[in-house]
């Protein structure tokens, strides 16, 4: 009788510890959060990965803190997420390149992004900028590609290295258009960006918000916008689907993902919270200054966007014959 009443306070105990545990679990968040940006401090993925920690943080009720990984094309800060535990405490602020163009061109990362990371919501999405330097005689994508074709000697392209977004959008350009164009890779986007400036090469492709300051002081041209829509930055600028070429779409985005696994209860929270960080008023304007607009997209939409643009980016770089550095 004494054993079997040991037993049963044991379970009962048990049952009660378990219990606990679960509704330990279920009260996320009841720790900070680490958002991992894997890029170095001060770029726009950086700058909107920031604002989005401190509106976050607030609607958690615990601090968000930046976690800075950069190196590798995006990938060390992705690999230390994929090998986080799935548990909500430890996301990825990714974007096109960490999530679609690096699984492309890096063969032997140290996890496999397709099946790493549960996607949980789109933050942000705007067209990249193909600009010139000036004294190339185009006013608009037509007369850019009529000028390259012309062209005795292909015309040259600065980007940030090979295998970046800005070398493989440009790739993308030329299988487009049929234009010859000779790539020339830089160490990051500020040098690629002074080497059309200075005119060692005559165009090169990045972010609204990075190219804009140098359009508006006189020193690069903007053609022609490459995304699905126009720029409220630039509202007067077409983009190359307005232009004939439909498919020449190449908008940069960036949003949250978590470590495979995570609870859904989690993701929910997390998917409802961020969806109010990208309405509040303050962060939609922030976000325009980069030359993004706000987006929203269920985890489901968003998982099969993010699936969709992995392909996207690696039929691109398998026909380009584009490699990381």
């Amino acid at each position: 009788m004494q054993r079997r009443l040991v037993l049963a306070a044991l379970g009962s105990l048990s049952t009660g510890l378990c219990g606990l545990a679960r509704a330990q679990a279920g009260a996320y968040p009841n720790k900070p959060v680490r958002l991992v940006v894997p890029f170095a401090p001060g770029g726009p993925t950086d700058v909107a990965g920031r604002l989005l920690a401190q509106k976050l943080g607030a609607l958690l009720g615990q601090q968000v803190i930046v976690d800075n990984r950069p190196g590798a094309g995006g990938t060390v800060g992705a690999a230390a997420v994929a090998q986080a535990p799935a548990d909500g405490y430890t996301l990825l602020f990714g974007s096109t390149s960490t999530l679609a163009v690096s699984p492309a061109l890096y063969p032997r990362l140290p996890y496999d992004a397709a099946t790493a990371f549960q996607p949980v919501a789109l933050v942000a999405r705007g067209p990249q900028m193909l600009v010139v330097h000036p004294s190339v005689p185009a006013a608009d994508l037509k007369e850019f590609v009529a000028f390259a074709r012309r062209q005795a000697q292909p015309m040259s392209f600065a980007s940030a290295g090979n295998g970046s977004v800005g070398h493989l959008t440009a790739e993308l350009l030329k299988s487009v258009t049929g234009i010859p164009a000779l790539h020339v890779p830089y160490k990051g986007g500020s040098p690629a960006v002074n080497a059309v400036v200075a005119g060692e090469t005559q165009f090169t492709i990045d972010a609204v918000g990075t190219m804009l300051p140098f359009v508006k002081a006189g020193r690069l041209k903007a053609v022609s916008l490459l995304g699905e829509s126009r720029s409220p930055l630039v509202p007067a600028l077409p983009t190359a689907v307005e232009s004939g070429f439909p498919k020449l779409v190449a908008d940069f985005w960036s949003g949250v993902v978590a470590p495979a696994g995570t609870p859904r209860e989690v993701l929910a929270r997390l998917e409802t919270d961020i969806a109010k960080v990208v309405a509040d008023p303050e962060v939609v304007e922030q976000l325009r200054l980069l030359g993004t607009a706000p987006q929203r997209l269920s985890v489901d939409e968003f998982t099969r966007f993010v699936r969709e643009e992995a392909r996207k980016w690696a039929e691109i770089a398998q026909a380009s014959g584009a490699k990381a550095e």
